[in-house]
């Protein structure tokens, strides 16, 4: 905003001029506190400048200034749409540095798990322990910085399915009666009878906002209570309008710090940070979230008294869908019990309903979220079928089904996979034909939809055949691809949130590792070091899985296995050499493929 120059003329306002001074600035106080506590922060810096404009106007004309706006000074439209290209920026920044950090990060994990393994003493498990627990609060951090730039730039996805709000409601009491640990707090819910069993949203971003509050009331608040109250606002038609409220007895906040309550970044005074922690953007998200689905969520609170954050949503009233599928007609838990599964699942709220019904059945069970950890499960276990969540956060359902056919060992290369995923495209179909996976099921999915594709290919007569037919499907695509070698890049793209700049920096990072890998096994076979052989191998699997090297892939892993095994050092030499054979080849594609998204995004 540009400087204002004032020259003053002799001129003394009457009675009626100095009452309107006062009323603007009573105005202005008031503009200030609703600013702080309806407004982000463009917003208020918008109607700021138009405040003061007229405000200065007002005055000039009573006291007979003549205002001068220095030439440098630029209009309002300018001005917005310069403090839109920055936002756009930082959250562009923040994406680009949080894909950065992850990666290696990543593998720190990785190396700890392998670690945590070996042989070590007490100190030493104490000490990766330690490394692992600051990887994943790490890890958490990033994820949300992530979460908060998707939000700024609108590009965070929001579905609309039919769900079962009473049951939604008592998964996420469920989880959180989970972390009263050590508390003496009752943990009371209410839910309003009248409000319909079945509404049309999206019930993901309901949980977390949920999720979050009640963990923030549990985490403040040492004894007394915790309250979450959903009530029946408004009904109209097909829609209705539904309350909550979330209090608790904790530590409070104070009138300073809930005027940036909702603000990125912010977060209570440093003595409250170092005993609990958090980044200051979970209320944040909340917030963009709740204002996405059309709603509004406001907060009181007193020190050492406690808080009660007020939220209003808004939903269309659903109905229960009936499932698509046939009922098999002897179906039953004791059918299922036998079945050993994997479930592939990042989501707390999917991954404790599938615990619970799974263990209702009698099934063998476990769920992970980790690629390298559910691969290790394959390798230990007698898996039947693989339930795989198609979007995780670090590695998505495709490219560890991609891994799971790579295997050598056909006990793990043909387990079945069946997808779950909340829409599924005829293209996904394809995608999902072409990695292996053999079925799918939509979420939400009912009981006797799980339990009719557990029955199907956990004991069908003819799963062998279909399995044979996918592993055909597969090579197929191993031949083309080493036929032709063609890469398709849009689903990192995506991932990348449309941000080519961001996708190059992932590819070089991946080249660089590929030619860090190419230089040490070199010298590891040369020193027939087959311990470091295989760790550098390992370094390089989810890189070569995430741009689609399926046939760089098989050789790297087979190398990983001759390390693990027989030691064969001719066979690895010349898996070596055709490594360094076929990389150019994957090379110019991936470069291909880049020039080409770079033309279609200018």
């Amino acid at each position: 905003m540009g400087i204002l120059v004032w020259y003053i003329h002799p001129k003394t306002p009457g009675l009626k001029s100095k009452n309107l001074l006062t009323q603007i600035t009573d105005l202005e106080s008031a503009l200030h506190n609703f600013s702080f506590e309806e407004l982000s922060t463009a917003e208020a810096a918008r109607l700021k400048r138009s405040f003061d404009l007229f405000k200065n106007e007002l005055e000039a004309k009573i006291w007979g200034f003549n205002p001068i706006v220095e030439e440098n000074s630029k209009p309002a439209e300018e001005q917005d749409v310069a403090s839109t290209k920055n936002e756009k920026e930082e959250s562009s920044l923040i994406a680009k540095v949080s894909h950065e950090i992850r990666t290696p990060l990543n593998g720190i994990i990785g190396f700890a798990d392998l670690l945590i393994e070996g042989k070590l003493d007490e100190s030493q498990k104490e000490q990766v322990n330690a490394i692992l627990k600051a990887s994943n609060s790490l890890m958490e951090i990033i994820n949300e910085l992530l979460e908060y730039s998707k939000l700024e730039a609108g590009r965070e996805e929001f579905k609309k399915v039919p769900f079962n709000f009473h049951n939604l409601i008592r998964e996420v009491s469920y989880l959180c009666e989970t972390l009263i640990v050590d508390k003496k707090i009752a943990f009371e819910v209410k839910i309003d009878p009248e409000i319909p069993q079945f509404l049309l949203g999206d019930p993901s971003k309901l949980s977390q906002v949920l999720l979050n509050l009640l963990g923030n009331a549990i985490k403040f608040a040492d004894e007394g209570k915790v309250i979450l109250d959903a009530k029946l606002k408004t009904t109209n038609v097909n829609r209705v309008g539904i309350e909550f409220y979330i209090s608790d007895t904790g530590i409070g906040i104070s009138e300073e710090d809930l005027l940036h309550i909702f603000d990125a970044f912010k977060r209570a005074r440093q003595h409250t940070f170092s005993k609990y922690g958090g980044t200051g953007l979970g209320l944040s998200i909340v917030k963009q979230i709740v204002n996405r689905l059309g709603g509004d969520i406001t907060v009181e609170s007193k020190v050492n008294k406690g808080t009660t954050f007020h939220m209003q949503l808004e939903y269309e009233v659903g109905k229960e869908e009936k499932t698509k599928m046939k009922k098999s007609s002897n179906a039953s838990p004791a059918d299922v019990e036998a079945l050993t599964v994997l479930v592939f699942e990042d989501n707390p709220l999917n991954q404790w309903l599938i615990k619970k019904r799974l263990k209702e059945w009698g099934c063998t069970f476990f769920v992970t979220e980790h690629a390298e950890t559910g691969l290790k499960i394959l390798e230990e276990e007698n898996i039947h079928l693989v339930l795989m969540d198609l979007h995780m956060p670090v590695m998505d359902g495709y490219e560890i089904t991609q891994m799971i056919r790579a295997s050598d060992h056909p006990r793990i290369s043909k387990v079945p996979v069946i997808a779950l995923t909340a829409d599924f495209s005829v293209n996904d179909k394809e995608k999902a034909a072409s990695k292996g996976i053999n079925d799918y099921i939509l979420k939400p999915y009912t009981p006797e939809e799980l339990m009719e594709k557990l029955i199907q290919y956990g004991f069908s007569n003819e799963q062998e055949n279909a399995l044979q037919k996918k592993n055909a499907d597969l090579g197929e695509v191993q031949k083309k691809l080493e036929a032709g070698m063609s890469i398709d890049l849009s689903g990192m793209l995506e991932d990348c949130m449309g941000e080519v700049d961001m996708l190059e920096e992932l590819l070089n990072l991946f080249k660089g590792n590929v030619l860090e890998f190419i230089g040490k096994a070199r010298m590891h076979l040369k020193n027939k070091d087959y311990e470091q052989l295989q760790f550098v191998a390992h370094k390089l699997k989810s890189g070569l899985a995430m741009v689609q090297a399926a046939n760089l892939l098989i050789l790297v892993q087979q190398i990983q296995e001759h390390c693990k095994t027989d030691k064969n050092h001719d066979q690895m030499q010349y898996l070596y050499e055709q490594f360094i054979k076929e990389y150019p080849m994957v090379e110019f594609a991936l470069d291909k493929e880049m020039t080409r998204l770079k033309k279609e995004n200018k």
